[in-house]
């Protein structure tokens, strides 16, 4: 199968600054974007990995071309710049969804007296929808999309509805909070959520298998390629 020519993974936390050194966040470390990554360069596909602010160990994936950003906008972005036809897109990023209505120049000072600072947010641009409105508008052929849902509670509902909303192919559901392996873990467990309604299991294990069995379980590589041991 070599229907795709490329595939991009976007992996990491996006930053939003508050002023020149506050700014809004997540705990995302990029390893699963990185170890997907890493993975798929042993496919014989062009591998681009679009990440934001990584943990260091996980910012160069081997035999991927690297695309540094740091907000969300950024992001979606270079993600729209790299779609075209035949392209796999994995979103294994934490973008975040809101951004400071206003950031400051200087930085904001704790006044005397006062116990709150309130701060006005805005959304962020829905990169997924962003990737379906170019699909659509340039009518862009042998598009694989696959998200990921990180949630804290009713994993199959809000994964599934996300996969609807966003016209994903496959999302990849995990749960995410003080007692789940999640953000940053060295084991995690997944289950992949197919648009005809299938639903499968993986874990727990090394983000390192679990990258390797999600590409598997995609069915992506070209007649050229496979995945590594």
């Amino acid at each position: 199968m070599d229907k795709y020519s490329k595939i991009i993974i976007s992996s990491g936390p996006t930053r939003e600054w508050i002023d020149p050194v506050r700014f809004i966040s997540n705990a995302s470390s990029g390893k699963m974007g990185f170890c997907l990554a890493e993975k798929a360069a042993y496919l014989g596909i062009e591998v681009v990995y679009v990440r934001g602010l990584t943990e260091a160990q996980y910012s160069n994936p081997k035999g991927a071309r690297v695309v540094k950003v740091e907000t969300t906008e950024e992001m979606k972005d270079a993600i729209l710049k790299e779609m075209q036809s035949s392209s796999v897109l994995i979103m294994a990023a934490a973008p975040a969804d809101f951004r400071p209505k206003n950031s400051t120049d200087s930085k904001i000072k704790k006044e005397e007296g006062s116990e709150t600072l309130s701060l006005e947010l805005v959304k962020n641009p829905d990169i997924l929808l962003s990737v379906d409105e170019k699909v659509v508008s340039q009518n862009l052929k042998h598009i694989l999309r696959v998200g990921f849902s990180a949630e804290t509670d009713l994993l199959d509902k809000n994964a599934t509805g996300k996969l609807e909303r966003k016209n994903l192919d496959f999302i990849v559901g995990n749960y995410v909070g003080k007692d789940s392996k999640g953000f940053g873990d060295l084991d995690t467990s997944v289950i992949i959520f197919g648009r005809e309604g299938s639903r499968k299991e993986l874990g727990p294990a090394s983000k390192e298998k679990i990258a390797a069995q999600i590409l598997e379980y995609l069915n992506i590589a070209s007649k050229e390629g496979q995945l590594s041991p």
